[in-house]
């Protein structure tokens, strides 16, 4: 149980300090325009890198901060019901974990693994796949609540690619950019120990 809060305590934390930094950069200062600022969305890599190091029990944390970033960041433009499209962002992770785990590749701290959770081009491929997971399954959930597309015809809504492509980019260099922020960092205090 212990382990179960601290993890989920460091996701929610973690996650919380990227979505104050990406919102001060593209909302806040204006520096970065908001269209540019979601090509870099700092927030998918609290949940790729929680879920991959810490697994399961950090889902409750990295889910409680995603409901919590956008009222955070501006409350009156989130008029979105964001309980379904932050479940779906969360999970998104454990979805590819899932799917690569079917096709033979389960994640692991061995060499021998298939996936190691050490080697950063394994962290990658598991960012593209759920940012894959991400930018699809969120904006067709957008689309279905005629959120941010309008109706073409019939019932569905056709999903603008446009803004699929913008999430999958955002979530793929934000996540690299935290990662090649986090080794710079900690490279030292890693090479002491």
């Amino acid at each position: 149980m212990k382990n179960f809060v601290l993890s989920s305590l460091t996701a929610f934390i973690f996650s919380s300090v990227l979505w104050v930094i990406w919102s001060f950069f593209t909302v806040q200062s204006g520096v970065i325009p908001n269209w540019v600022g979601s090509l870099i969305y700092l927030p998918h890599a609290a949940r790729v890198l929680m879920i991959v190091y810490f697994g399961w029990r950090s889902i409750p944390g990295l889910y409680l901060a995603e409901l919590w970033g956008p009222y955070f960041i501006a409350e009156e433009a989130y008029n979105v019901p964001l309980l379904m499209t932050s479940l779906i962002s969360v999970l998104s992770v454990p979805a590819a974990l899932y799917s690569l785990k079917f096709f033979g590749f389960p994640l692991g701290t061995t060499r021998q693994s298939p996936l190691n959770k050490r080697n950063y081009q394994h962290i990658g491929l598991i960012t593209m796949i759920s940012s894959f997971f991400n930018a699809l399954l969120v904006n067709f959930c957008l689309s279905q609540m005629h959120v941010n597309f309008e109706p073409k015809t019939g019932m569905f809504v056709e999903a603008d690619i446009n803004q699929v492509l913008r999430f999958f980019i955002g979530d793929m260099l934000g996540v690299l950019l935290v990662f090649v922020l986090l080794a710079i960092f900690l490279k030292p205090v890693l090479s002491k120990s």
